[in-house]
This record gives C-alpha cells, structure tokens and sequence, in this order.
C-alpha cells in the first residue's frame, strides 16, 4: 500500500512510482513502456505535475483516477504522453500501391454496383498529414468525387494534436514531401504557413478516439494504423487487429507501418507486397 509521498517535482520517480504510472497507461490505451522508457514517462508526468501544481507522484496518480474529478486531467496526462510523428505524403511506396493498384480497384468495383461511397479509417492520424495526404491522392484520382460520398475519418488519442489537424495549418517545413502542384492546387499560403483547402477539409471528419474501445465503425474500404502498433504489446496488438477485422468491409485493406507485421498475431489478412509497398487484405 502506497502512501502519498512529500516529495518535490524534481525528486526521481521509484521504480513503484513507475510501475503505477505504467499499468495505468497501459490500462488506458494500451501504450506498454518498458524499463529503458522510465525517464520519458517521469519527465512527462511532470510536465503535468507542475501544470496542476501536484508536488507528489502519488497524490499526482490519485488525482488522475479520481473517477468524479480527473477524467480532463487524465486525458491531458495521455496527450502529453503521445509521440506525433508524422509527415505528409509519408512511406511513398506504400501510398503509391493505394493510389495506383489498391484505389482503382476498390472504386472500379463500387461503381459496377452503383455504389458511390467510400469509407477510409486513418486511425492515429497525429496532426492531419495523413488525411489529407489521403484526401490529396482520392481528389486526384477521383474525377467524378463530388459525385461520391467519401469520409476519411481520422482519429487520434492526443487532443492538442487534433485540434492541430482540424486547424489544417502547417509551416513550410512541414510540407516537405508535398509536390509544388499539390501545394498550389490544394494549400492556401500566407504568412509562411500552408492552410489547407476546402477540398480537403470537407472530406476529413477529425475525432477523438482510443484504440481500446470499440469506435461503432463499419464496412470501411481501407484502414491506415501506422507505426501505431509498435507501441502496444501483442496481447494489445491483436485485440487492435481483432477491432480493424471487425471494422472493414469484406476484402478491405489494412495498411500498417513498415516495422509492423501481422505475422502470427492475425491470419485473416492476406499480405500484399508490389514496388516496396506492403498493406493486407481481408480474406
């Protein structure tokens, strides 16, 4: 039985102390820190510390499970924890299978049966480079998308980083990768940032969301969970996997992170590999 400790901010968390915070994350999202990520999570846990005015791990770690009071609190403590690296247009090989064999193929079939939607899952999609490098691809291929129903749902577990990617607002160093067409065709540029376009943001629905819990999503034509997966343990891996089988429509795809495999965590998925781009296919 812990008890509230009087210690400053700047005191080491214990390997106790470490244990709390871990299970509690991980019993929250499924993000498993492992020993050699001790000093992250105490560092980050007080940043949060010093923003409440906590002075105690403990009396930190009650705060944030206080089921009445420390829900907003707990989920800043996940927000500050969530690495968003990402970048548009990121894994080229990959988005080109998308857009030149995957994409074609998904929308060939859905107009042989005058069937004019099109669903697509970017699910821990960061800051919104993603998604609207998934909505650059769909506007360009599509000559007919105004004639579509397509919602590009894109979900993340850090708060500050959708409401960065509901902004659309990116400085230019965060456009490397984005060909100068596609700057002038979908960007607005002012004040040396780029906003995105209508064009983009109409097809975009930007959502909270823990991959722990069931989202209500179904019959999605494709999923892209990116180096996403890396941070999870196998038995939260599959239980992640298990979620997407679900989610998709017969024959969807799965596109994951190119460190990231299904290999013997789910066999329902059919490997796909063509010019150094990997996603799955429901069987």
């Amino acid at each position: 039985m812990l008890h509230p400790l009087q210690l400053s901010v700047a005191n080491d968390m214990t390997d106790e102390e470490f244990r709390l915070f871990k299970q509690l994350v991980y019993d929250e999202c499924g993000i498993n820190f492992k020993p050699e990520k001790k000093a992250f999570l105490q560092n980050r846990t007080i940043q949060r510390m010093k923003a409440t005015d906590v002075k105690s791990y403990y009396r930190y770690y009650k705060l944030i499970t206080d089921a009445n009071t420390g829900k907003a609190e707990l989920l800043s403590f996940l927000d500050v924890l969530t690495i968003n690296e990402t970048s548009f247009f990121r894994n080229k090989p990959q988005l080109d299978l998308f857009q030149y064999s995957i994409l074609p193929e998904i929308i060939s079939k859905k107009r042989m049966k005058n069937d004019f939607t099109l669903k697509i899952w970017s699910a821990g999609c960061s800051t919104g480079q993603e998604p609207y490098t998934i909505a650059i691809i769909l506007n360009e291929l599509m000559t007919d998308i105004k004639g579509w129903k397509v919602s590009i749902l894109a979900s993340d577990l850090s708060m500050t980083a959708l409401e960065a990617a509901q902004q659309g607002a990116y400085p230019r160093e965060k456009m490397e990768g984005v060909e100068a067409s596609h700057l002038k065709k979908y960007f607005t540029e002012k004040d040396e940032h780029f906003y995105a376009k209508d064009e983009l943001k109409r097809l975009v629905i930007f959502d909270f969301h823990n991959l722990m819990y069931d989202n209500g999503f179904s019959n999605l034509d494709v999923i892209f969970c990116r180096n996403v997966l890396i941070y999870f343990d196998s038995q939260t891996q599959k239980q992640v996997i298990e979620t997407f089988h679900q989610c998709l429509a017969p024959k969807g795809y799965l596109f994951l992170g190119h460190a990231e495999s299904l290999q013997g965590i789910n066999e329902s998925f059919i490997f796909i590999h063509k010019n150094k781009g990997t996603a799955y296919q429901m069987r």
